[in-house]
């Protein structure tokens, strides 16, 4: 046999930019609206306060939509990331269009359904209470990102008829030029860099040379 290292592990996480300027103020008009509205901090985000918007669909017979392009790197890849709650609908497609990839979800479960174009990755976590965290990772083709992010009534197609009442709701969008999500980063008005983890003093190996061989 040998001895399991029960010793606790850090998860260092590296240097991240939050691409948008607004991560929770989707009222903005940076935020593009296309056949919705917003209505401001109406339910408990996943850090506790009332600071969650809804996203809510016209009357429109058309897509429903929100949307913010922004400047990367030539030829980035990205990870669009946004937590997201059902309100009255039960799917999302999170889509980048610049690349023309996306993925749907289901609401009631966080669950991916489908991919729209072949986006490079994409991924769900459970942030309980009805939240999920829902990312995208796409390549640009230039130096555009255009994150969307639409309410749909199903998984088929972005195009139904609205009642101008139903949504979802939305908090903390990110946009990161990297190949997956890192923890949250808020932003109110322009881009913010988180630095890279380090740790200090822990050595080069977890195992001590009394150990080795046993």
């Amino acid at each position: 046999g040998g001895l399991v290292n029960t010793k606790p592990s850090l998860l260092l996480e590296p240097q991240s930019t939050n691409k948008l300027p607004y991560s929770e103020d989707f009222s903005q008009s940076d935020w593009a609206k296309g056949n919705t509205s917003i209505t401001k901090n109406i339910i408990k985000s996943p850090d506790g306060t009332v600071n969650a918007h809804k996203l809510v669909e016209d009357s429109s017979n058309s897509y429903h939509k929100l949307d913010d392009t922004i400047t990367v790197s030539s030829g980035a890849t990205v990870t669009c990331s946004v937590f997201v709650k059902k309100a009255e609908r039960d799917f999302i497609l999170l889509f980048e269009s610049q690349s023309a990839d996306g993925a749907y979800f289901n609401l009631n479960t966080g669950a991916f359904v489908r991919t729209d174009g072949s986006p490079n990755s994409y991924n769900s976590e459970n942030y309980g209470n009805g939240w999920y965290r829902l990312s995208i990772t796409a390549t640009v083709p230039s130096t555009s990102c255009r994150f969307q992010i639409y309410v749909t009534e199903t998984s088929a197609t972005t195009v139904y008829q609205g009642n101008g009442s139903s949504g979802v709701y939305l908090w903390g969008a990110m946009v990161e030029e990297l190949s997956y999500a890192t923890s949250y980063i808020p932003t109110n008005g322009s881009t913010q860099t988180r630095a890279a983890e380090t740790c200090n003093g822990a050595g080069t190996s977890s195992i001590l040379p009394s150990e080795e061989g046993i």
